[in-house]
């Protein structure tokens, strides 16, 4: 029964044809003389069949480039970004008022927060910049799905 198991598992690799000639070998005769395994390839083999003759509908040209160009979704992403963008400079600005004027606060606890805030204010900075160049000189952009 172990020895079934082992085939069973090569089975798919032998129908896609993945196997070396000598493990396609040992699973052709094994299938021909095992029917619980013939039994599972053929079940595949069926499967594969039905999933090959699977058709998609197609979706029309107008309706994928309403999808793809929509205003809305659009005007949302820019939206979001400008609303980001403001949220994090007055967050910052607010917690830099409270936190930097703190006369409990040690010096290095400051310097630490301020480097970590410039950190992830520089790597914010340089995402949005590479997603707007990206934006502008993206060469698939107006590929047609």
């Amino acid at each position: 029964m172990n020895h079934c198991h082992d085939i069973e598992a090569l089975i798919s690799g032998y129908i896609d044809q993945e196997l070396s000639q000598q493990k396609a070998q040992r699973v052709r005769l094994h299938i021909e003389s095992c029917d619980k395994c013939r039994n599972v390839y053929q079940d595949l083999l069926a499967i594969r069949k039905e999933m090959g003759q699977l058709q998609y509908p197609e979706c029309e040209e107008a309706k994928q480039e309403r999808i793809m160009n929509e205003p809305v979704s659009k005007m949302l992403g820019i939206v979001g970004w400008v609303l980001l963008i403001i949220g994090l400079i007055g967050f910052m600005g607010w917690q830099a008022f409270t936190f930097y004027t703190q006369p409990a606060v040690p010096t290095w606890a400051k310097i630490g927060v301020l480097l970590i805030e410039l950190a992830v204010l520089g790597l914010f900075l340089s995402v949005l910049r590479q997603r707007l160049i990206a934006r502008k000189t993206d060469k698939y952009r107006n590929v047609k799905l």
